[in-house]
């Protein structure tokens, strides 16, 4: 069964007390459908644990980016919970949040840590959080900042491995492959079900929230230990010609960290200028870009996303403060270039 998604009311946040060892807030708990609108009334609090142990390689806490995220609430964001993530083996469930401004409309989606050993995103959508703070005063705007909290907090890639295998399945919070249709027989999709009821709950919480907050553009900040140089994914309607990804891979340029120009990468794509054009690898980005998915069985338009980004940066010869900057320096230069919808129609 999925896990239902819970919204979390604006400006409720508050502590325990001295000594406290979690935040509490108090929820609201909306209709599970497709398109449900934010709920009214208050149910029961949440609780973020902060004694949750954190892999410990200079990446901040989890409870700390919890608490620096949800300074966004103060700012009048509103605060959904999508899931409460608890996979085989971790001791206590974490939440899985978004945020999104109050104003709705076409929107800027800005997604990190889907997998958990990529802490460079997460710890940069903190960086960066007064810029993505101001771009939400011009624009609507929903942050996914930390996809997989306990992948995080324990350094493992997937919710049941910590590393990618070629022989195993991992079980990625991002994986949409049960709404998309399948190549071969497009009335299908790929999977039958979702790979965990995390993947089931932010992918059924993409679908919603896009009803009302339909995606403009799509940044996932991504690293790879297995990547000597990096390069940027770009899955919307521009493909490898999206001025934005020019931009990003000048950003990645400037703040040291390599990129791959040309060849391909170790899936046999084709890079050009740094730059991958669309894929279709199953992922939540993917899923962002669609045009048609299939929900139940029945083919509904997808959130359909013009620009749709991920950047992959190599993570093993370069140090986490650097990967941070750069990630940070990346969400602000976007947030600066980021148009109106109106500007930016061609």
């Amino acid at each position: 069964m999925a896990l239902q998604p819970r919204n979390v009311a604006r400006g409720r946040l508050r502590r325990i007390g001295p000594g406290a060892s979690a935040l509490v807030l108090a929820a609201c708990w909306p209709g599970a459908g497709p398109g449900a609108a934010p709920p009214g009334g208050t149910g029961p609090e949440l609780k973020i644990p902060e004694a949750v142990a954190t892999h410990d390689d200079g990446r901040r806490p989890v409870g700390t980016l919890y608490q620096t995220y949800l300074g966004l609430v103060e700012r009048g964001w509103q605060l959904d919970v999508i899931a409460e993530s608890q996979p085989a083996g971790t001791a206590a469930a974490l939440p899985i949040i978004a945020l999104r401004t109050e104003r709705s409309g076409p929107a800027v989606w800005v997604l990190s840590g889907i997998h958990g050993e990529e802490p460079a995103g997460p710890n940069a959508v903190a960086v960066a959080i007064a810029e993505l703070a101001a771009l939400g005063e011009r624009l609507p705007v929903v942050l996914l900042p930390l996809c997989n909290p306990q992948g995080y907090a324990r350094n493992w890639r997937y919710l049941n491995m910590p590393v990618y295998s070629e022989v195993e399945e991992g079980h990625s919070v991002g994986d949409s492959s049960h709404l998309l249709p399948d190549p071969a027989d497009p009335a299908r999709p790929r999977a039958a079900a979702a790979s965990s009821p995390e993947a089931e709950a932010l992918t059924a919480y993409v679908l919603r929230t896009a009803a009302r907050y339909p995606p403009l553009l799509s940044i996932d900040l991504h690293e790879d230990d297995l990547l000597a140089a990096g390069y940027v994914y770009s899955q919307g309607e521009l493909g490898a010609g999206d001025p934005l990804a020019a931009t990003a891979v000048q950003v990645l340029t400037e703040h040291g960290i390599p990129i791959q120009l040309e060849g391909t990468t170790r899936f046999d794509e084709a890079i050009e200028g740094g730059v991958i054009g669309p894929v279709a690898d199953s992922s939540i980005d993917e899923l962002l870009s669609a045009r048609e998915v299939l929900v139940g069985g029945s083919r509904r338009p997808g959130p359909a996303a013009r620009t749709v980004l991920v950047f992959e940066t190599p993570a093993s010869e370069l140090g986490l403060e650097q990967r941070v900057a750069a990630h940070a320096a990346l969400l602000r230069r976007l947030a600066e270039r980021i148009e109106t919808p109106q500007e930016n129609e061609p």
